[in-house]
């Protein structure tokens, strides 16, 4: 017991001095946790957002960037790989399916990705959900649209409602489409996911649309366009 209050004594004593050192390991322990929490947070939603895909391709650039831009569609676009990269990519004995992904352009604010049917049939989120519509269904024509749960709710968008797409991701475009619009046929469920805040349409119809020779405002989706995409 006189040892205790000698320790006791000893830390009243230097009271100022055992608090600051109590301080700085509860700062320290805190920060731990923190990280901790930060890292276990982002693989979730990572996982929530995308899941069973193994590789994504872009060309040659930051893999952060095309992460960010590909899937959380954040950041500004990174370069485009040439269709022939893309068809050797897919054509890849140890490749199973690949989906083409093509991104720049916007609709008041929200991110345009241009795409093929793949990307309904092989797209999954929350570890193995897959994407369900709403209403309608994917696009068939050259200018039909799929929108996701948010930019249909935020707009107040039906099926067979007109939208323009404008170039550049800004929510204000100086270069709008007018000439060329697309017909929404599709209105996706709510995912939790950046697909949510998406307008999807053919990687043709991207191809049109900045084009300067007028291609038809409707008709099947040719595969002859030479998009180039980055691919997951």
């Amino acid at each position: 017991m006189a040892i205790l209050r000698l320790a006791w004594k000893s830390l009243l004593n230097r009271r100022f001095s055992a608090g600051l050192t109590l301080l700085s390991i509860a700062l320290s322990v805190s920060l731990l946790v923190g990280v901790e929490r930060l890292r276990h947070e982002a693989q979730t939603s990572f996982a929530n957002t995308l899941s069973g895909t193994d590789l994504i391709v872009g060309a040659r650039g930051g893999s952060v960037q095309l992460l960010l831009y590909a899937v959380f569609r954040l950041g500004h676009a990174t370069h485009n790989i040439s269709w022939e990269t893309y068809q050797a990519i897919a054509a890849h004995p140890r490749v199973a399916w690949t989906v083409p992904l093509s991104l720049g352009d916007s609709h008041q604010g929200y991110p345009v990705l241009g795409t093929d049917l793949s990307y309904f049939e092989h797209y999954r989120f929350a570890r193995d959900r897959r994407l369900e519509f709403a209403q309608g269904g994917p696009f068939a024509d050259l200018y039909d649209a799929v929108l996701g749960a948010e930019v249909a709710a935020a707009l107040g968008y039906r099926l067979g409602d007109s939208i323009v797409v404008g170039h550049g991701t800004g929510k204000v475009s100086f270069t709008a489409h007018a000439d060329k619009p697309f017909r929404v046929v599709g209105l996706l469920e709510r995912t939790g996911t950046p697909v949510d805040r998406t307008v999807h349409v053919s990687l043709e119809a991207i191809e049109a649309i900045h084009l300067e020779t007028n291609w038809p405002t409707s008709g099947s989706i040719s595969r002859s366009a030479r998009r180039r995409p980055s691919m997951p």
